[in-house]
């Protein structure tokens, strides 16, 4: 089972659609689970959008991450793909567990529950550095970091290698990560501001996910993109990149001269 965080301290640079749409892609070649961590459910909304509000709060990733609940009593199922769906009660989780290194082994041990059933776990964090972005690291093969054409791009990004770089120091880990440029065009601007994203040393950046109305209209109904699409293909692109960072003895792209 592979573990795939998708982050970005900056709010609106497409972490949940990144999310969703990779975990389609993922779901094509094997059984994926889809984990929530962000108080806002903006993943959830999407993957779940007839669920009851008082049904959520019984069971979710925060009851998960305080072991009050076993993950496979939370998880729910969709044409697709599984989901641990989130909750805005996260807001209070560091009112009732204040240790991040707790929370991080209690979140391992949940996914240990899970490893046999799951080829691929796909985790939507939080838009600050929150104890559930380093829970989220913790647990993570690889950390992709959508990015998309703002003024603020590198100094959020330089801000997330931050808190990896704490989080690998204070666990002895070493995370892969890699930039998902998201958004750009073809302007001059655009094309600068990703040259110096791909001049940050030792991060790869992955295929570009176009701007395309598609995405955002289908994400907003909370349906998956159209087979074959431009859209459906840059995310199948992104779904084989990531497994041959994270897996590369079963990669297709491996394979490729």
């Amino acid at each position: 089972m592979k573990v795939i965080s998708v982050s970005n301290i900056k709010g609106g640079s497409g972490k949940s659609t990144t999310a969703a749409h990779l975990a389609c892609a993922l779901a094509r070649r094997g059984k994926t689970l889809v984990v929530d961590m962000d108080m806002q459910g903006d993943l959830t909304d999407y993957c779940l959008p007839d669920l009851d509000l008082a049904k959520l709060e019984e069971s979710n990733v925060m009851t998960v991450l305080l072991g009050m609940k076993r993950m496979t009593d939370c998880i729910r199922e969709t044409k697709q793909f599984d989901v641990l769906p989130s909750t805005l009660s996260l807001a209070k989780l560091t009112k009732y567990n204040p240790d991040s290194s707790s929370l991080c082994l209690q979140f391992k041990r949940a996914l240990d529950e899970v490893r046999s059933i799951y080829k691929f776990v796909i985790i939507d964090t939080p838009g600050s550095a929150k104890h559930e972005l380093t829970t989220a690291i913790y647990n993570s093969e690889l950390i992709l970091i959508p990015v998309t054409p703002s003024k603020w791009t590198i100094r959020a990004v330089n801000l997330l290698l931050d808190e990896i770089t704490q989080t690998e120091t204070i666990f002895s880990q070493k995370k892969k990560t890699a930039f998902v440029p998201s958004w750009f065009g073809p302007s001059k601007k655009h094309r600068e501001l990703l040259e110096r994203l791909k001049q940050i040393e030792e991060i790869p950046c992955l295929g570009e996910i176009p701007k395309s109305e598609s995405i955002k209209t289908k994400t907003e109904k909370q349906e998956p993109l159209k087979k074959d699409s431009n859209a459906w293909h840059a995310f199948d692109r992104l779904a084989d990149e990531s497994i041959s960072l994270v897996d590369p003895e079963n990669s297709i792209l491996s394979l490729k001269p």
